[in-house]
């Protein structure tokens, strides 16, 4: 009886592989009519993928992979003819030709037949290269149809797609050539929105920071950093903010790293990083801007003598007036300077409580007073050359005029200020 049910099974089993090897025949007849029923053949073909008889077939997937691509074929011939194709149609075909690449794709490694004399041969492999190599803009076509039919993640694929054919080394002298880097910038920018848009966050901050390094400018630097930092990804903070800073000098691609190093309470790694940074560029008031910002930081923990904390304030106002120096125009670092003069004389005064009124009216005149009309100075210029680099500055001001007794210029700063 055992061996009555084993043959039973064997003759089942033989069945249902004669009857997939019949499907593809099938299939394989139906796409060499003049009009093939591609969504008929399709569904043909899903059943061998999903088949084990068939599944390790490289027939399947060669079918199933050229079918897709007749799909988009015939439905983009008509569409150049003036048809009416809606969005629905137009995304169908466009998906049907990402689906066919995946499938040429996974067809390719399996295409492999020993002859009689041990040799390997393909049967397909030049059929999957003409295919994929045949038009490759209709990957970036199939890519804008389904952006307007909403399909975000779909336009990203099929443009991904379309920047990763010039890299098939299997395409040999068939693979296309690069588009020009300004073109592949706005590709990527908008493959980065495209994934964006689709919760696709670690695509979008790849295309974003790909867009960067073709040169579409800081705004790709900024969106990658940004998606880093929300993704949590920390080598890519750092591998983006270092890549950034080097190519444009801006002051949140350093702050990044330092509240990324501080947030890891790895204080000595940041001040060696801007050491580093400072040596190489000393010109650079961004540096110095933000080295002054970690001293401050270092120190504002409860615990820190107040010798200590003196000391690094000592350390941060030098920083903060040779950015001052090294760029006059840069307005953070006028803010900070200003505002660390300030703080500086509001701690003389507070610590001045035993003076008596003769004492401290003379250490007004002399030191505090003109610690604060300097400190108002480098705030003046801070608004001055850019009246949004931090709007702190107008409320600093005021306290300090006010501090002089000077009503006129504090009159003045509080109209600036809603201008």
């Amino acid at each position: 009886m055992k061996k009555l049910l084993l043959l039973a099974c064997g003759l089942l089993i033989s069945g249902a592989a004669f009857a997939q090897e019949q499907v593809l025949k099938e299939a394989e007849r139906a796409l060499k009519v003049e009009v093939p029923d591609h969504g008929k053949i399709a569904n043909m073909l899903k059943g061998a993928m999903a088949d084990p008889t068939t599944a390790n077939n490289v027939k399947t997937w060669f079918l199933a992979g050229k079918n897709g691509f007749q799909t988009w074929q015939t439905g983009y011939e008509q569409y150049m003819q003036g048809a009416p194709l809606d969005n629905a149609n137009k995304a169908n075909m466009s998906r049907a030709l990402v689906e066919g690449y995946s499938y040429l794709l996974k067809a390719l490694p399996m295409d492999t037949i020993i002859d009689a004399k041990g040799k390997v041969k393909t049967k397909y492999s030049k059929d999957i290269v003409k295919l994929i190599s045949s038009n490759p803009g209709s990957f970036h076509d199939a890519g804008v149809f389904l952006y307007e039919s909403n399909d975000l993640a779909g336009a990203y694929h099929a443009w991904e797609i379309y920047q990763e054919l010039p890299t098939l080394t299997f395409l040999g002298k068939s693979a296309p050539k690069f588009d020009a880097d300004s073109i592949r910038a706005q590709d990527y920018y908008n493959m980065g929105i495209f994934a964006l848009q689709a919760e696709m966050k670690p695509e979008s901050m790849m295309s974003f920071l790909n867009a960067a390094r073709l040169g579409y400018g800081d705004v790709a630097y900024d969106n990658a950093l940004a998606l880093a930092s929300e993704v949590k990804d920390r080598d890519m903070i750092i591998e983006i903010a270092n890549e950034a800073f080097a190519k444009y000098g801006k002051q949140n691609y350093i702050a990044a790293l330092i509240n990324l190093f501080i947030q890891d309470k790895e204080y000595d790694k940041a001040l060696q990083m801007l050491n580093t940074a400072i040596e190489t560029n000393p010109g650079s008031a961004v540096l110095y801007n933000a080295k002054g910002i970690l001293v401050e930081d270092q120190v504002n923990n409860e615990g820190v003598t107040p010798e200590v904390v003196e000391a690094a304030n000592a350390e941060a106002l030098e920083l903060y007036k040779t950015a001052t120096e090294v760029e006059p125009n840069n307005a953070e670092a006028h803010y900070h300077y200003g505002r660390m003069l300030a703080n500086k004389a509001y701690t003389m005064s507070d610590n001045a409580t035993d003076l008596s009124v003769a004492e401290y009216n003379n250490l007004k005149k002399e030191t505090l007073d003109p610690l604060f009309r300097q400190a108002a100075g480098e705030l003046e210029k801070c608004i001055a050359i850019d009246k949004e680099a931090n709007r702190q500055a107008f409320s600093i001001l005021k306290n300090i005029y006010y501090n002089l007794n000077d009503e006129a210029n504090m009159n003045r700063i509080t109209d600036l200020e809603l201008e």
